[in-house]
């Protein structure tokens, strides 16, 4: 709420709080609203804005301030990362003014930098030096959901060079505080289930099926409660990869690719409904 404009509208027309709600509310109702933020009803507050000429948009924006270039393109190739949209993540962040990011636009820069690092299968050296920039620089105290992202990276970068003692060490790190990943936010909830996810695909990769499959279930959970597709295609598509493994019925396999299927094409991701066409190929 912007009640700093109604309060500098109020006293920009001379008037007192009690002059201003003559005859509209008690002064002790305007008091909470300008002193704590407590909103009063509806047809006191549109009284009142009226009388300053104020409308209900001047108290409660309808848009949110703009983001930066910058941001707007770190959230782009963040998102690319769900979509496996990899060249186009890095050619959004090659455009990035890195002088004109925070100290979180920094850490978000190389934990996106780090993970297009790993997934592509880039030197390793180079994917644990953006994570180490987080770990060890910009968030020390590991005080923020970048610390997580960046073990994930780190799990992920090790399990691609095939170090998977290096990998489960950092993906336990992860698992150990999944229960307090915030969900607060679109982009809080994105970076759960990057993390879900990805721990989940690990025990996946090293045959641990007892432990991916589970941790599949909360992040599809987490995507139903949150009305989140994004993650739900790739969430469906592993958990059939893994029906495939465990030799489970044709018939759930089916239903998860479809699943699957139908999520990838409401995002538009069309490398994983090629991968689900592939994969109904050989069913």
């Amino acid at each position: 709420m912007n009640i700093e404009r109604f309060i500098k509208a109020r006293k920009a027309l001379g008037l007192s709080q009690a002059e201003l709600c003559d005859g509209i509310c008690t002064q002790a109702t305007l008091s909470k609203f300008e002193n704590s933020g407590k909103a009063p009803a509806i047809r006191i507050l549109t009284q009142l804005c009226a009388r300053l000429s104020l409308t209900l948009d001047d108290v409660f924006p309808v848009n949110p301030p703009a983001q930066s270039e910058a941001s707007e393109l770190l959230d782009q190739a963040e998102f690319k990362l769900i979509t496996s949209e990899y060249d186009s993540a890095s050619a959004d962040l090659e455009k990035v003014n890195f002088t004109d990011l925070t100290a979180n636009g920094q850490m978000q820069y190389y934990f996106v930098k780090g993970y297009l690092t790993a997934l592509r299968e880039e030197p390793i050296a180079d994917a644990l030096y953006y994570f180490n920039l987080i770990l060890n620089d910009l968030d020390d105290n590991h005080s923020t959901i970048f610390t997580n992202l960046a073990y994930t990276g780190s799990g992920i970068a090790y399990s691609h060079n095939h170090e998977n003692q290096k990998s489960e060490f950092f993906f336990q790190k992860v698992f150990d505080d999944l229960h307090n990943l915030p969900l607060n936010s679109n982009k809080s909830i994105w970076r759960a289930l990057n993390m879900v996810f990805y721990t989940a695909e690990y025990f996946a990769h090293v045959n641990d099926f007892k432990t991916s499959d589970p941790l599949l279930a909360y992040g599809y959970d987490i995507c139903a409660n949150n009305h989140v597709t994004y993650y739900a295609a790739r969430i469906r598509f592993r958990q059939a990869q893994n029906a495939i493994a465990l030799n489970k019925p044709t018939a759930d396999v089916i239903e998860l690719l479809n699943d699957a299927k139908t999520f990838a094409k409401l995002n538009d991701n069309q490398l994983l409904l090629e991968r689900i066409k592939e994969t109904q190929a050989t069913i």
